[in-house]
C-alpha cells in the first residue's frame, strides 16, 4: 500500500541498501570515497540493513584450502579505483601478508582469506549499516500521484524502524537452488551448508556421500569429504 507525503516524514536518505554482502559493501565504500572528496552539499547520505548479526559471506563454503574462482584484482574497489585504500592489496599490507602473497605467485587467494578481507573492508564502513535488521516492507511514497520516495521498514528484535529514501539498492545475495523436486532435509544439503552440516554430524562416520554437480564447488566438496571421512 502506498502512502502520501506528510508533515511528520522520517529523515530522507539519498540511498538505502537492503543487504550488506560484497556488492553493497562495495557500494558503501564508493559512497564513502565520494563523500571524502566533496563538500557537505554534494555528499550522498546512505544507510544499509543486513539481516545477519555481523558480516558473513558463504560461511558454509569456507573450506580451508578452497581458492577464489576469480583474480584478487576483482576485489571490492580496484576495477573502479585502483588507488583505493580499501583494496585487497591494502588489506594484505595491513595484515603483514603482502610480501608472502606476492611470493606465492598466485592470482587466486584462499576463499578464507578473501572472506577476512571482506570483513576488514566492511568494518571500515560499518557506520553505514544496521546489522541484525530484517527489512519487512518497502512502500512507495507518493506526491501528486507519482512515486517520490520509498519507505523501508526494518525489524530489529521487536522494534520496527522506518527509513525514507530517494533510491533503493537491493543486494540480498544468491539463494541456494536445489534440483526440481528435491527439498533440503537433514540428509540432503546444499553446498552452502557443507561446513555447518558436517560439523553437526558430531564425528560420526557415514558410509556414503553423493555429490551432485561438476563445478569447482562440487570438486571442493568431494576433496573435503574425503579428507574428513577417509573411509566414506
Amino acid at each position: 500500500m502506498s502512502q502520501d507525503l506528510s508533515d511528520d516524514a522520517p529523515l530522507i536518505h539519498d540511498l538505502i541498501g537492503i543487504g550488506f554482502g560484497p556488492s553493497n559493501v562495495a557500494m558503501a565504500i564508493a559512497l564513502s570515497e565520494h563523500n571524502a572528496g566533496v563538500g557537505p552539499q554534494e555528499a550522498v547520505t546512505a544507510h544499509f540493513f543486513e539481516q545477519q548479526p555481523r558480516f558473513g559471506w558463504h560461511r558454509g563454503m569456507l573450506i580451508d584450502d578452497a581458492t577464489m574462482q576469480v583474480s584478487f584484482l576483482k576485489d571490492l574497489v580496484t576495477l573502479r579505483n585502483p588507488a583505493s585504500e580499501y583494496s585487497f592489496l591494502c588489506y594484505l599490507q595491513s595484515r603483514g601478508r603482502l610480501i608472502d602473497f606476492v611470493n606465492h605467485k598466485s592470482l587466486f587467494p584462499l576463499r578464507v582469506e578473501f572472506h577476512d578481507y571482506f570483513e576488514w573492508a566492511a568494518a571500515k564502513v560499518d557506520d553505514m549499516v544496521s546489522y541484525g535488521s530484517e527489512v519487512v516492507a518497502v512502500r512507495p511514497v507518493l506526491r501528486d500521484g507519482a512515486i517520490e520516495y520509498v519507505d523501508v521498514t526494518a525489524r530489529a528484535g521487536s522494534e520496527l524502524v522506518v527509513h525514507r529514501a530517494r533510491n533503493l539498492v537491493i543486494g540480498t545475495g544468491l539463494r541456494p537452488q536445489m534440483p526440481e523436486g528435491v527439498d533440503r532435509t537433514e540428509r540432503i544439503w546444499h553446498t552452502s551448508e557443507l561446513l555447518t552440516r558436517v560439523a553437526a554430524l558430531g564425528g560420526a562416520d557415514p558410509s556414503r556421500f553423493i555429490v551432485v554437480g561438476a563445478g569447482q564447488s562440487a570438486a571442493e566438496n568431494v576433496a573435503f569429504l574425503h579428507r574428513t571421512f577417509p573411509r566414506a
